[in-house]
This record gives structure tokens, sequence and C-alpha cells, in this order.
């Protein structure tokens, strides 16, 4: 048997999208309607109700871990989606390269939306390594601005604000220790002391002269958040005997998918973004599928339109979405497959931001008994079979697979 959960961030969506109507049941989705029709559908919200997931704790709480035990900050799960190797006990930080002045006022978190020179900026950062003895200090660019900061010693503790005041035009106050705590006070010291020296390895860098002598702005500092801890988290091997693999485009998804124990396979094409060819993912999962038994794939997109409060382009993007899916269900084996298709959480047009609303889901396989839902959209799921459900939707597909061990005698 085989599985498959396809995810499509940010799909939820209220009545007041566009002209009443969501996002999902203002686009023409085919396909969907017609995995709906095969299948049973619910309502899910991502973690429980009344709680406004972030993407990284509403994908823990899909795959089946609960995110008030598993989840310590987003740093681990971007640290793991560059490709460090993240150990147990690491600290762990999501960072940007970002533009200051020489009193370390932000002008610009992104440094301009830097696209090239990253990777030597990254080699001259590894100078931050000799600062301590007893601390390695691991940097890694990603794409564009992004970045990843990995600690690795004893007494580190990941109870610290950020250094990233997360606005422009004040001066970087620094990381704070958010208990008192000695582990908790020298981790904001080092992590200050690496903002501090960050701008002193960068800031005269050849390539950020080239950048001011162009007039762009250069990526002169480095801003660390998000700080987390690795701990023990058992893998989705460990806990169904299954092999898997993930198809994504965004770091975060990459490194979740990494957590749980998933083999990366990379699409052509797939940029988390808009412009991602979900078609190619699509047909990566399949060649993947045929030596694992689970695939997960990660959609972006329509969460970014969402964010833009762009309802056409968030319609434009489900129905870009609709025809992987066309593609995904004409090219799997509907004998031995089960398909599960949801969003991770609601992003409403005119909030443009995550909300607590739920999601629909629906899952078709051949163990699933069919309802009565011919459309694939909010309204319609609320008459599904499946009702409404917290997370977990990996290990209900897991079911219908048969992976499951049993509770009890």
């Amino acid at each position: 048997m085989k599985a498959i959960l396809v995810i499509a961030d940010g799909l939820g969506g209220r009545p007041t999208d566009f002209n009443g109507k969501t996002c999902l049941e203002a686009a023409s989705t085919p396909n969907l309607d017609e995995l709906a029709s095969k299948g049973i559908n619910g309502i899910l919200y991502p973690i429980k109700p009344g709680v406004r997931p972030g993407s990284d704790t509403a994908h823990l709480s899909i795959f089946g871990y609960d995110p008030y035990k598993f989840y310590t900050g987003r740093g681990v799960f971007e640290a793991l989606g560059v490709g460090m190797e993240v150990k147990e006990g690491d600290i762990c930080f999501r960072t940007n390269f970002a533009t200051i002045k020489e009193d370390f006022t932000v002008l610009d978190r992104r440094a301009g939306r830097i696209k090239e020179g990253t990777k030597e900026l990254e080699n001259a950062l590894h100078k931050l390594d000799e600062l301590y003895k007893d601390v390695r200090i691991i940097f890694k660019a990603s794409v564009e601005h992004r970045g990843a900061l990995i600690l690795r010693g004893r007494n580190l503790s990941h109870q610290i604000s950020d250094a990233d005041p997360h606005k422009t035009g004040v001066k970087i106050e620094g990381a704070k220790p958010l208990v008192e705590d000695d582990k908790a006070k020298r981790t904001a010291e080092i992590v200050n002391r690496i903002v501090k020296e960050s701008y002193r390895l960068l800031k005269d860098h050849p390539i950020n002269l080239e950048r001011e002598k162009r007039g762009a702005l250069p990526a002169n500092v480095i801003l660390p958040r998000g700080a987390s801890i690795k701990i023990k988290m058992p893998s989705l091997e460990e806990l169904y005997g299954i092999k898997g693999i993930a198809v994504a485009g965004g770091a975060l998804y990459m490194g979740i998918a990494r957590a749980v124990g998933l083999e990366i396979m990379k699409a052509e094409g797939a940029t988390g973004r808009a412009d991602t060819n979900i078609i190619n993912k699509m047909k990566v999962a399949i060649e993947g599928l045929k030596q694992a038994d689970f695939a997960f794939i990660h959609i972006k997109g329509a969460d970014s339109c969402a964010h833009d409060r762009d309802a056409e382009a968030k319609i434009r993007f489900i129905e870009k979405i609709d025809e992987g899916i066309g593609y995904l269900m004409d090219n799997v084996d509907w004998g031995e497959t089960h398909i599960a298709f949801t969003g991770d959480h609601s992003t409403p047009i005119a909030f443009g931001d995550h909300s607590a609303d739920p999601v629909p889901i629906v899952i078709s396989g051949p163990n699933v008994v069919r309802d009565d839902v011919k459309e694939f959209n909010e309204r319609s799921a609320l008459r599904g079979g499946l009702g409404k459900i917290n997370g977990n939707v990996v290990p209900i597909l897991f079911g219908y697979c048969d992976w499951l061990e049993k509770y009890g005698t």
C-alpha cells in the first residue's frame, strides 16, 4: 500500500475572500471535486479549535506529533531545511542578512533581498566559529537573504528573545534571556556578540563594497531569531515502520520533513513561490514512491497570495494546484494508493494572515468509505463523513493503509 499527503499551504479562507465566496469556492477545481466525490471529506483544525496555527506547529500536528510537546521553536526546522547537520541539544536560529548603519540602526531587514554573493558572505562568517573554545558557531546561507545558525556546546539555552528587532529605523537592542537562568543569559550574550562580529566581518567584504558601488544595499550583518533546541523526536519509520519521501520548496517544510525522518527529493522548478512547478513535484513524488511507502508534497503559493491580500492570485494558484492533483490522480495506482489533500491553515484575504478557521480535508483510496460530498471546499466539507478532526492527518491516512499498531488487545 502507498500513501500520499498533499498540503496546500494557507488553503482555507472565508466568504469575505471573493464576492461572498472563499477563494477555494471561487476557483475552478474539477480534479479536487472528483477527488472529493471519490473519498471521505471533513473539516480539519490543524491543531485544535481556537488556536491560530503557525505553519511549523500545524505541520507537526498534522503529522501526528503534539506541538505542545515537540515544538521548541522554528530555528531547528530552518537549520534542517537548509541541509545542516543538527544534533540533539543544538540551539538553532533562522537568520536574515540585513543592512544596518554604523550605529546598528536597521535600514533593511532583508538586505534588498540579496540574490547573489551569499555563499562568499557565508565563507567570511566561518570565522565566527573561532570566537569561543567551548561553543561551535555554524552558519549556513540559504535562499536570498535567509540563513540558519547553530550554537553547539554545553550550558546553552533556547530561552532567549530575538536579536532581530523585526522593524526598520530602530537600533538593534540584542537578544535577552527570557528566564532567570545563567544558560539563557550566556546564550543571549553569545548571540549579541555574533551579531556585532558579523558586522565587523561583513561591512567591508568585497561583495558588499561592490553592492554599494552600484547602489545596492550591503548585506552587512546577520540577525538571528526563532531560537529553538533540537530534542529527540521519533521518526515516522520508528513509529509506523514505513519509509517516506518529501517534495517541497521551502526550507521550513523540508526541515520538518527531515525532522520526522523523510528523505528530501528535489523537483526542478520547485521554488516555494507562486511560480513553482507543481507538475514536476508530482512527477518526483510518483517516482519516489517506487521505493518508498509514503510521499509528502508541500505546495506554498496560495498562502503567499493570501498574505498579499490578492484574492485573484490565490484563486489562480488554487486552479494551478488542481491541475497538479489531476496529474497525480492520473498517475497513481488507485488499487493500492490512499491520498489525503488538505491545508495547514486558513489565510483569509481580508485578514492577510493565518486564522484559527478550519480547513477542508479529503482522503481517498480503496479502503475509504465514500460520503456524498461532490465538491471540495470549506462549505461542502462541513457535510462530509470524516466530521471535524484535530490534526493527526497522517495517523488517520496510515490507518487506511493498515500501518497502525493495535492499541490494547
